[in-house]
């Protein structure tokens, strides 16, 4: 057995997957399994690398940011900045009891339109449920100042200021009145409403609105927004995107042979990097990304580097960065796993404190984002 080394193989974008689970079926019906490093990465064995990157992304397949309105009435059970799966619950409204004794005095069926303004504010409107609300009603159109909201055209249900319709729902208006006269009013949706009626009379802790869950749709990182009416959350999609496409890594100690035999007959499988008929082992700056990717090499990182210096400190606020690089200026990468490596600035967004980068690799440019702090001058 050879001295095992690095090499790459170069495949059709797209079929990477399926080159590297051909390879590995290879190896394993071939028996060369002990002249192929193995690797065990996210709960997988296998022989050959593709390296991915994790990307996070506001955006869904369609377009659309998947945001949720979670009203104040309602507790976060995942904290900002966590992972959640899709169907994980994001908040839940706990059930609502009396708080006392007391009687239902009143009870109103109503129909509760709400209106987003564009300042992120809300309007409810209550309309009586004898009244039709308009069929363009409807939740996550825009509508404008003036618009009656029933078919009537009833000047008491009009909207005051443009916005978008956020909710649009059947409620119950329930009056409580207590021992001492006292009357307290509550708006229960109707879909949560306990066995309520006029009339009732209520001892301490009965069930008067059942609790309420809001689970996920898409899989990603939870962020939240606090406003004065409610917390959007939004989740940001994580992509996995291919680090080096139309490229599968593996380190070998196999004959020369035994590589060709390797790769003979393999769909999307186009040849070794460096030589069409003779594989040539790759053991520069590249690599690093490889091994970083694959854990066999640490990232460097320049929170941490400044974490060891106490130049950072977890009771202040990092602030914002300011630079003096421009555009087509050649800087070295000292954050993640192209560190080490240079390339010319192509884009600069102050706005965001992110750069883009093009890097060399294997002889073809590729763009790296990277925040200010990631880059140093040569």
């Amino acid at each position: 057995m050879r001295l095992k080394k690095w090499y790459a193989i170069q495949t059709y974008a797209g079929s990477e997957l399926k080159v590297k689970e051909d390879l590995n079926d290879r190896i394993r019906k071939r028996e060369w399994d002990r002249s192929v490093e193995r690797f065990s990465l996210e709960g997988e064995d296998t022989f050959f690398l593709v390296p991915v990157e994790e990307v996070i992304t506001s955006r869904n397949r369609r377009g659309a940011s998947t945001e949720y309105r979670i009203p104040y009435e309602y507790d976060l059970v995942t904290k900002p900045n966590e992972r959640v799966t899709r169907g994980d619950v994001i908040a839940r409204k706990p059930p609502r009891h009396a708080e006392d004794k007391a009687t239902i005095s009143e009870v109103e069926s109503l129909q509760r339109v709400i209106v987003e303004m564009t300042n992120r504010n809300e309007e409810v409107y209550l309309v009586p449920a004898d009244k039709r609300i308009r069929r363009d009603i409807r939740v996550g159109e825009k509508i404008r100042n003036g618009v009656p909201l029933t078919s009537d055209s009833d000047e008491k249900y009009v909207v005051v200021n443009r916005g978008t319709i956020v909710s649009r729902d059947k409620v119950r208006r329930i009056t409580f009145t207590y021992a001492d006269g006292k009357e307290k009013k509550r708006i229960v949706p109707e879909k949560y409403l306990s066995r309520i009626r006029s009339g009732l009379d209520l001892e301490a802790g009965d069930l008067i609105e059942t609790e309420d869950q809001i689970a996920s749709r898409a899989s990603g990182l939870l962020k939240v927004k606090e406003y004065k009416d409610k917390r959007i959350v939004m989740i940001q999609r994580i992509e996995k995107r291919r680090l080096f496409p139309g490229y599968v890594f593996a380190r070998m100690g196999l004959e020369e042979e035994q590589m060709m035999e390797l790769i003979d007959g393999i769909k999307g499988a186009v040849r070794y990097v460096g030589s069409r008929y003779k594989p040539m082992p790759i053991e520069g700056p590249e690599m690093k990304v490889i091994k970083r990717k694959a854990g066999l090499l640490a990232t460097p990182s320049v929170t941490a580097s400044a974490m060891a210096r106490g130049d950072a400190s977890d009771d202040h606020r990092e602030p914002r960065v300011e630079i003096d690089f421009t555009v087509g200026e050649v800087v070295e990468i000292v954050d993640g796993p192209f560190a080490d490596f240079t390339g010319a600035i192509r884009e600069i967004d102050k706005e965001a404190e992110e750069l883009t980068v093009m890097v060399k690799i294997f002889g073809r440019e590729t763009p790296v984002r990277l925040g200010f702090e990631g880059i140093e001058k040569l």
